[in-house]
Order: C-alpha cells, then sequence, then structure tokens
C-alpha cells in the first residue's frame, strides 16, 4: 500500500524517527507505560529546556519490539503497544495484555502559521470513545468530569472566579482518560497558550494543541489510574517534604496591620485554645507595597515581632509579588536595573505597568541571571528577621487592570530567548523557584516553604498553592472541594482554598461547614479580604467557635497522618487528596461523583455543600468503614446512603484495618517535644491491610541523610482475632518511648487478650470502649485474641 512515511530511523535503541511530508516525529520509549512524542516541521529536533519535566528524571529507557504489518509499523513494551499507521503517520496506543485501543489519532499532527504572530499553531486531533471520561487539567473549577468542555490554558487573574471561568491562575496541561476500566494520561509539554476540547466541538473527537512551540507530549499509562498520576508527578518532580508546621493552620488576612493587631490576634488565637502555626502578612506589611521592605510606622521592629511570635510557636509568613516599584532610591530596584534583570519590549525599552505600588518593572525569572539576584535579596527577611514563608502572589504574571504582560515582551528562557507568548505560563513557576532559591540560600539549616498563585506543570517541586481569590458563598466551597481534588491529581497535592472565602462575609455555618472541610485539605489557610469583616474563628458566635475548635483540634490530632501520607508523595508521587473515579476507576458510576474524596488510603471525606443540611446521600466505597467520630459501623459499602449531618461535624470514615497514627492535641507544632504516638485501628474481621508510619525531625535535611523513621503495620484478621506486625527501617533503641494501640470497634462482648512478641500486655478499655494497649516502639507482633 501507498505509505505517508518517507524515513524510518532507530536514532537509538529507544528512539524512532519518522519523517512524513510535512513534519518529523521522533518516539521516546522511556517506561514500559511511557512514550514520548515529538513533532517538529523542520529538520532540526532542538534541546530545548522543558520547564515541566523534572531534570532528575532518568527513566530507564527501553527498546520495544518491532513488526512491521502491511498497514503499519507496531512497536511494544511490556505495557503498551505502538502503532505508527503508513496510510497517514498516525499514532495508535493500546494495552499490550489486552489489545484494547486506548487512544487513536483521528489523523496525523496538525499545524499551520498563525498570520498575526508568525509562530506556528500545532494541535492533535483524536478519537474520543463514548465511554471515554476526562479528570484532571489543574485549577478548572468545574465538575471532576471534563467530558463535552473546553479549555485553555492561559494563567490569569480571574478576581471573584465563578463555575466556568476560564482559564485560571495555573497552567497544568496534564489530563487523565478513564475508560470503563481502562485508562491513560498526556502531559502536553509546551508552554505557550494552549487548549483542550473534549468532545465540546464534535463529540466524538479529543483536541489539544497550542498557539506556538512544539507539539511533544508524553503518553502514560501505569497499571492502575493512580500509578498513572505517579508516574506523571515523577516525571515533572517529587515534591521535597515540607517543614512539618506548614501542615498545620494559618491564619491570614489582606491583611494584619499594624504590629499590635498581629500580636493582639497572636494573643487571641492562644487564649481561645486555636491551633495554629502561621500568621501570614499581606501587602499592607510593606512600605508603600513595595518589595522586600517594611512599614517601619506599621512595624517598627519586624525581628522583634517575629521573635516575639516564634515564642508562641507562631512562623511568620510574608507576601511579595514580583512588581518592583520604580524607585532609584529603593535597593531592590537599584540593583535590578543596574544588573539588567527587568523584561524589556522588543525596542529595548523595560517593560512597565501599574500594580499595588504604582508603576513597576518586572524581573524575567526564566533567566538564571535573574533567579540569583531574587534569590540574593532575601538575606535580610530570611536570615536576619526569621521570615519563615514566602507567598508569590500576582505572578500569573498580573497586572492592573486584568491583564498582563504584553506580547512583544522579551525573555531569557534559560538562554533559548522568546516572547511573552512563550513564557507567559511558567514565569510565576520560576518566581517560586527564585524565591526557594533564596530560603535554601539564607536558612540551609531549614526546609522552606513557599506558597504560589500561578504555576505550570511540576509546580510541586518548588511550591504549595491556593485556589485564589474565591466568593465566600456555597458554590464556592462546593468549587474548592473540586478544585483541591483536581489540583491533586494534576500532581500538586499541597493544596488548599481560602477558608471561608476571599470576597464578602461568610455566614455562620458556610464558615463552619467549609473549616470542617479544609481540616481535611493538606494546606489550611483562613484568608479573607478584611474590607468585609473579620473572618477569625471566634467572629460567629460561640457555637461556630467551639466546632471550629474542635475541627482544628482534630487537624492536629492528625497531623502525623497527613505527614506520613507527604511522605509517601514525596517518595512516590502519590496523591494525598483523591476523588472517587480515581480509586475506583472501573466503576463508572464515580465518573459523575465529585463531593466525596479520599485523604490518603484511609480516610473518607464527606463535605456538605448546602445550607441547612441535615443529611445528605453519599456513596460509600468497597470495604468496611466505620465513622471517625462515633466508631459505628458504616451503612453497606458499594452503595449510595443517606447519612445525618449535623452541623458539629461533616460525615468522616475510616477504612477498617489500617493504622491512622495520630497525636495529642498540640497549639502549634513544637509544643510537645515528643507527643505520644497513637496508632488507631478500626477493627475489621478476615481482612489483610498494609499501612505505614513516617517520622522524622519535623524540619532540616537530616530525613535525607537516614535520620527518620518508617514504620510498616501488616494486619491480618480472623473472624475473633487479628494480628499486628511492625518493622522498622532501622534498628530503634527504646529509651523510654512507647507507642500507643489503640483497637476501636470491638464487639461489645469482647474480653481481648493480648500477646506482644510473646509476652502478654497490661490493656484495658477506655470510656469509649477503646482497647488500648501500650508498645515498646520496637515491637515486632502483637496478636490480640477476643
Amino acid at each position: 500500500m501507498k505509505t505517508y512515511i518517507r524515513h524510518y530511523e532507530w536514532v537509538n535503541s529507544h528512539t524512532l524517527e519518522l519523517e512524513f511530508p510535512t513534519n518529523r516525529l521522533r518516539l521516546y520509549f522511556l517506561e514500559p507505560g511511557v512514550v514520548r512524542c515529538r513533532y517538529v516541521s523542520h529538520p532540526v529536533f532542538e534541546n530545548i529546556p522543558s520547564y515541566g519535566m523534572a531534570p532528575e528524571y532518568a527513566p530507564a529507557c527501553l527498546q520495544p519490539e518491532e513488526v512491521e504489518r502491511a498497514d503499519c509499523y507496531e512497536l511494544s513494551t511490556p505495557r503498551l503497544t505502538v502503532r505508527v499507521r503508513k496510510v497517514d503517520g498516525g499514532l495508535e496506543f493500546l494495552e499490550r495484555s489486552t489489545g484494547y485501543t486506548l487512544c487513536a489519532d483521528a489523523e496525523g499532527m496538525g499545524h499551520r502559521l498563525h498570520e498575526g504572530t508568525g509562530d506556528e499553531l500545532v494541535w492533535v486531533l483524536k478519537h474520543m470513545p463514548p465511554e471515554a471520561h476526562f479528570f484532571a487539567l489543574g485549577d478548572k473549577p468545574c465538575e471532576l468530569n471534563l467530558r463535552g468542555k473546553r479549555f485553555e490554558m492561559w494563567g490569569s487573574d480571574h478576581y471573584k472566579f465563578h463555575p466556568g471561568s476560564d482559564p485560571l491562575y495555573k497552567s497544568i496541561p496534564f489530563f487523565l482518560c478513564l475508560d470503563n476500566g481502562h485508562q491513560y494520561g498526556i502531559f502536553f509539554d509546551n508552554t505557550m497558550r494552549s487548549y483542550f476540547d473534549f468532545g465540546k466541538e464534535r463529540e466524538d473527537r479529543l483536541l489539544f494543541g497550542a498557539d506556538g512551540g512544539v507539539m511533544d507530549y508524553y503518553f502514560i499509562c501505569g497499571e492502575t489510574a493512580l500509578d498513572t498520576v505517579q508516574a506523571y508527578t515523577r516525571m515533572t518532580g517529587l515534591p521535597p517534604m515540607p517543614p512539618l508546621w506548614a501542615l498545620g493552620y494559618h491564619q491570614s488576612k489582606w491583611s494584619y496591620y499594624p504590629e499590635k493587631a498581629v500580636m493582639d490576634l497572636a494573643a487571641e488565637l492562644r487564649s481561645r485554645r486555636m491551633p495554629c502555626d502561621s500568621i501570614h502578612l499581606d501587602i499592607h506589611h510593606m512600605k508603600e507595597y513595595q518589595a522586600l521592605t517594611w512599614d517601619r510606622t506599621r512595624f517598627p521592629d519586624p525581628p522583634g515581632m517575629i521573635a516575639r511570635l516564634g515564642e508562641q510557636g507562631f512562623k511568620v509568613v510574608t507576601i511579595i509579588d514580583p512588581g518592583i516599584k520604580v524607585n532609584p532610591d529603593n535597593y531592590v530596584w537599584r540593583s535590578g536595573f543596574e544588573r539588567n534583570v527587568f523584561c524589556r519590549r522588543h525596542d529595548g525599552a523595560l517593560l512597565s505597568g501599574e500594580v499595588w505600588p504604582g508603576t513597576c518593572t518586572f524581573p524575567d525569572f526564566t533567566s538564571p541571571i535573574t533567579r540569583k539576584w531574587w534569590a540574593d535579596l532575601f538575606r535580610r527577611q530570611i536570615a536576619e528577621y526569621g521570615v519563615r514563608g514566602i507567598w508569590t502572589d500576582m505572578n500569573e504574571p498580573a497586572i492592573f487592570p486584568d491583564r498582563t504582560f504584553p506580547p512583544d515582551t522579551r525573555h531569557n528562557y534559560d538562554g533559548f530567548y522568546c516572547s511573552h507568548l512563550k513564557a507567559h505560563n511558567i514565569y510565576g513557576q520560576c518566581m517560586a523557584r527564585a524565591t526557594r532559591q533564596g530560603m535554601e540560600q539564607f536558612a540551609p539549616e531549614r526546609r522552606p516553604f513557599v506558597l504560589s498563585r500561578a504555576g505550570f506543570a511540576g509546580l510541586q517541586r518548588w511550591a504549595a498553592t491556593w485556589t485564589g481569590d474565591n466568593d465566600a458563598d456555597w458554590e464556592n466551597l462546593k468549587m474548592a472541594n473540586l478544585m483541591v481534588q483536581r489540583l491533586s491529581a494534576s500532581g500538586v497535592s499541597f493544596c488548599g482554598a481560602d477558608t471561608g472565602g476571599f470576597l464578602g462575609h461568610p455566614t455562620p455555618e458556610l464558615f463552619c461547614r467549609w473549616m470542617q472541610m479544609a481540616a481535611f485539605h493538606v494546606f489550611f489557610r483562613n484568608h479573607n479580604n478584611g474590607e468585609f469583616g473579620g473572618q477569625e474563628p471566634w467572629c460567629f458566635g460561640p457555637v461556630v467557635e467551639a466546632l471550629v475548635r474542635r475541627a482544628l483540634e482534630h487537624r492536629y490530632r492528625l497531623l502525623p497522618y497527613f505527614y506520613t501520607q507527604f511522605y509517601r508523595y514525596s517518595r512516590y508521587g502519590t496523591p494525598i487528596i483523591r476523588s472517587l473515579a480515581l480509586m475506583y476507576p472501573n466503576n463508572t458510576d464515580t465518573y459523575w461523583r465529585s463531593s466525596e474524596f479520599f485523604v490518603g488510603d484511609a480516610l473518607y471525606v464527606v463535605p456538605v455543600h448546602h445550607p441547612g443540611e441535615a443529611g445528605r446521600f453519599m456513596y460509600l466505597p468497597p470495604g468496611r468503614w466505620y465513622s471517625y467520630w462515633t466508631d459505628d459501623p458504616a451503612p453497606d459499602s458499594s452503595t449510595e446512603a443517606w447519612v445525618p449531618t449535623p452541623l458539629s461535624h461533616i460525615p468522616v470514615y475510616v477504612r477498617g484495618g489500617f493504622v491512622v497514627p495520630r497525636w495529642p492535641v498540640q497549639q502549634y507544632v513544637g509544643e510537645l517535644s515528643d507527643p505520644q504516638v497513637t496508632l488507631d485501628l478500626w477493627w475489621a474481621p478476615e481482612l489483610r491491610q498494609q499501612s505505614e508510619l513516617y517520622e522524622d525531625e519535623g524540619d532540616g535535611y537530616g530525613y535525607r541523610k537516614g535520620r527518620y523513621m518508617l514504620h510498616r503495620f501488616d494486619y491480618r484478621a480472623q473472624l475473633r482475632s487479628f494480628v499486628l506486625t511492625h518493622s522498622l527501617n532501622i534498628h530503634a533503641e527504646q529509651h523510654g518511648r512507647t507507642l500507643v494501640l489503640a483497637v476501636h470497634s470491638l464487639p461489645p462482648s469482647a474480653a481481648p487478650v493480648a500477646v506482644a512478641d510473646g509476652v502478654e500486655q497490661s490493656a484495658e478499655f477506655d470510656e469509649r470502649h477503646v482497647y488500648r494497649v501500650t508498645l515498646p516502639i520496637n515491637f515486632s507482633e502483637i496478636h490480640i485474641k477476643f
């Protein structure tokens, strides 16, 4: 048959190059389930840096099995078969084990010149089966299932966004396809304005492309949907471990000032016993909003204030924007101008724009010289004043009113010079990277905490994030839930929303429900616009104050569990927050459920999205589940059940057989020097589960040198007994340290006998009928019969 393929050649054992009449394609076989597909319309494949892929990603690479057929070339790895059609050069991806077609081009890669810019528009059009549904894609504020919708990637400051607002702050061009028990992911590594059409224009077509750059995408197929997300996260960068305090509660407002207001806030939090680790200072702490300055009228002694807050357990996080006020008397602007680090237009003139300080110029964070200059600026804030976190805002980048840099703005792009059209989507991430570099430079013994509003694929390497300027209403509470789930499926688990809403003032019920939900998000910050009134936990009456205190206390009790989940995220790329669809992709009913979510493997959270909701229907996944609050067995699994939702709490369930490590309540991380770890376990018969507890110093880098403890637990249960085995990564001397095993949900008539490492243990039930046994930290096995 006549072939569209002009040339077919192996560049090396794992890279195949094909020449077509109008373009070239290279297929890189990186892992059994990962294939890179890279097209160019000219003869040369340039080695342009990727801002999405992690430099440390080192795939094994493998040579596929090769078969030429009459109509295609067939290339197979242990997991995938890739077919290159001879008639049009189109690609088809199949599961090797089943032969099922996961994804197939409707035609080859498309491209044409854009008459206005001269850039080459690139796209791929694929068949979309009727059972295919799509997830992830960053921070899109809509239902989790993206089928039938179209989206753009162009970081935008979307003030007061609403369902369907697009684009938003982050540009994460990765999506996951679930297809009736089959799945794959695609990461489109292109920083230009890009677009994704999941059947909006044609219900049987999937389209993605960009307004320039090259068509360069990674086809990813793990053994499960969760594996696919893990693989994508590994490829774009595993996140470093955060300081443990950053997983606590953050109190923020636009803005807390002057110093007395900040100290009064701290005193109020402590006197009312509201656990809290961090206070954020917005732009009003600066002199005329100028970056890295302090208003000495409002804050006459920043290091003294920060030290006094530190004595109470508070860590200070300060905001910074990329706009640097044009002011020769200010060292930041003057040094940047002298070093020529600010962005310039096509004619060489400095780019300027209006933001909070007035007329500003903007650093080109795509330049390594600029990033080094920026990092050097943090000596006073970090080393001298003791600021513990930096919050980067307005870094989409945003200029007043509601716009960004002009397209002709020039950027270094790490030596591959380009216009803003190419650099826009990675500008904020490069700023976060430079900020983290400064924190590492001036506090090398501490782990940085950086918070960034904007980002691209791989943001998790540099910063945590939040969902932006939301409204204080029930619709935005629901969106916060969905956006956090979506970001987590896009590699960014360290995320949250402005709890309670940034704009407007929440009702007491709304604030209570939002805090109850956000206590199970990884990044937990209450942030609002102070022009609408106070949003501290005591602003809504004594009933809500008490309920919010309870939510905060349970968050702090669960910090060992959250920290262990972050360890797994940091080590393997496993998302911490997970949707039902991600956990149970074989059940197509889950594709349309979006309110319930998992925290790790063991906790299942059911938020309340509507006012006055005394009860709601929920889906209970397979397994044995128990109420986290009462220990009562959940309704039958794999069914929809009605559950009460009193204002006192939202429904939370725990999976039987899992160890959930908890601490006593603390007002801040480190209040107790060695908090007692309780291993909470909900008994379930005839079951086997494995779980972990990760411990380290909570800050610093000793864990990279082996100074950490990884406990592994293996639970095996019969009808009237269970065995829990325990192993440690290192030999742990006792030094008097113990673990308390707390067994929940045992039958009321049970009279347990506990034997640990061959010795019968003294144990007893508490007032909640929880069976408690104190064990040495290096115990190997406990057998409980009843």
